[in-house]
């Protein structure tokens, strides 16, 4: 078995099972049946091949043997992994005499206005959640189990070695920026945990979707302004998003279709999804520049690198720090007042209020990875032990109560929280850079757009880490993420 042949095996695999999963999650398809393909593939995710690819050849090798790694995780789970998203695609959530579908309760979080009725819907999609954590479980522990026949007792070392992250480097960093940046997260979350009739350490997390989405200024995010804001804000750039010939734009409200936003890669540099279920409001514009990140990262990738350097990330934090540099454009005052025609200081009060969500979000996921980390350092299949640890941990700096019930649905593969954390820290490197490079408003400059498509068209060589210290920054550091707090919430007026 040659690597040309495993390489190949892969992309034709990856391209068939990425399709499949859009096509669940755009809410095209009732069902997901990855199994059937992975197993036409049993040749490619075996022991086999896996011993035919040198990790220490090179790096492409080395992507191609973490690549078979996971494969060999998703084809003993991919039966369950189907079982697990029919099962949300087809439940409905009982909320007070309304049946509603899983996806659409779960979109509704974040526009509904009343607090009494987000407890309610909160409370409908727990008892949704609960009934599936059987099957979860199931997942879990056929994981653990391939990790041990493949000789990796732990699981933070295995995805450790893989992603080649200290994580209690890591976490050290977080809870020092975190730990700094709680004064400011407590004078912007504690008004609206009020609003809610809670306070801190009492509000359901289920109140969250809700303050991310910014009500109070959705006058300012209408559905006129959406398409012509995002085709400007490309343009001035030179990017374009709305052009290119590999990538594809799902815009579409369909009730099956997944609230969370997303990419999906059947091949890098050469077809591209991008899917954003609109639910109103501020939610919509940053989803959207989030995702267009991803899109314009991954089809803008030369596909001539090959395809393993193009299509597989070291970890997830390389693509990330793209989507959230383009997703922080929309938390420009100036980009604010141009693209939207805020007055100057409605600007300042809606980029005040945008960093406060992104101080939030920061706040829940160093939250989360703390929770993650300290699951599975003990028994991660212990049910009494994981709840209690999901209820308690996130509590206590985020100031929301999470629900037990979610102990392992809010909850991402291969410590991606720590991956979004590390491309935060990145981002606001990078960005912090631009600024220096190309002006304030590096994001209306053609110039700064035609640095990014240079940087795109490497696909995944890099790390976030590494490109940030190509460009003279501090791989690690959070320091730009702090700055860009105070500087956005210090003296500002707080909606």
């Amino acid at each position: 078995m040659h690597f040309e042949t495993i390489v190949r095996g892969l992309r034709d695999s990856n391209y068939e099972l990425n399709n499949e999963s859009r096509l669940v999650r755009a809410g095209l398809k009732a069902e997901q049946n990855t199994a059937a393909i992975v197993e036409r593939y049993a040749w490619l995710y075996s022991p086999d091949a896996l011993a035919e690819v040198d990790a220490a050849v090179g790096e492409s090798e080395k992507r191609v043997h973490g690549a078979l790694l996971q494969g060999l995780i998703e084809r003993r789970t991919a039966a369950a992994q189907d079982r697990l998203l029919g099962f949300f695609a087809r439940a409905e959530a009982q909320v007070g005499g309304e049946k509603v579908q899983f996806f659409t309760a779960l979109a509704r979080l974040a526009v509904e206005p009343a607090p009494k009725r987000r407890e309610e819907i909160g409370e409908a999609l727990s008892r949704v959640i609960e009934e599936a954590e059987e099957l979860t479980l199931e997942i879990n522990r056929t994981v653990m189990t391939v990790l041990r026949e493949q000789g990796h007792e732990s699981y933070i070392r295995f995805w450790s070695e893989l992603k080649q992250v200290d994580y209690s480097a890591l976490q050290s960093e977080l809870v020092r920026v975190r730990a700094t940046s709680a004064p400011l997260y407590r004078g912007w979350i504690e008004p609206r945990l009020q609003r809610c009739g809670h306070g801190f350490g009492s509000t359901p997390q289920f109140h969250q979707p809700y303050i991310r989405g910014l009500a109070e200024h959705d006058a300012v995010y209408t559905k006129e302004r959406f398409e012509p804001a995002m085709r400007s804000t490309f343009a001035r750039l030179g990017l374009e998003l709305f052009q290119s010939p590999t990538i594809h734009l799902d815009l579409s409200d369909r009730p099956g279709k997944n609230p969370r936003a997303s990419v999906s890669v059947p091949e890098a540099g050469r077809e591209v999804h991008l899917l954003v279920r609109p639910a109103g409001g501020n939610h919509d514009y940053a989803a959207f520049l989030h995702e267009a990140g991803h899109a314009l990262h991954f089809g803008l990738t030369d596909p001539e690198i090959g395809w393993p350097l193009a299509n597989l990330s070291r970890s997830f934090a390389y693509p990330e720090l793209w989507s959230f540099l383009i997703e922080g454009i929309g938390r420009d005052p100036l980009w604010l007042q141009e693209a939207l025609g805020a007055p100057a200081e409605q600007a300042q009060t809606i980029a005040a209020d945008l960093t406060g969500v992104h101080l939030m979000m920061f706040t829940r996921y160093t939250a989360k990875l703390a929770y993650e980390l300290e699951l599975f350092g003990g028994d991660p299949l212990d049910r009494e032990r994981g709840r209690r640890l999901y209820r308690e941990l996130p509590r206590r700096t985020t100031g929301f109560v999470y629900d037990e019930r979610w102990w392992q649905y809010d909850r991402d593969d291969a410590f991606y929280s720590a991956d979004y954390l590390r491309a935060w820290l990145a981002q606001a490197d990078v960005e912090r850079r631009l600024r220096q490079r190309f002006g304030e408003r590096w994001w209306a400059d053609p110039a700064a757009g035609a640095w990014l498509r240079q940087q795109w068209s490497r696909g995944c060589e890099p790390e976030a880490e590494e490109t940030v210290a190509e460009l003279g920054g501090r791989p690690g550091s959070g320091e730009a993420l702090l700055a860009m707090f105070r500087e956005r919430l210090e003296g500002m007026r707080v909606g």
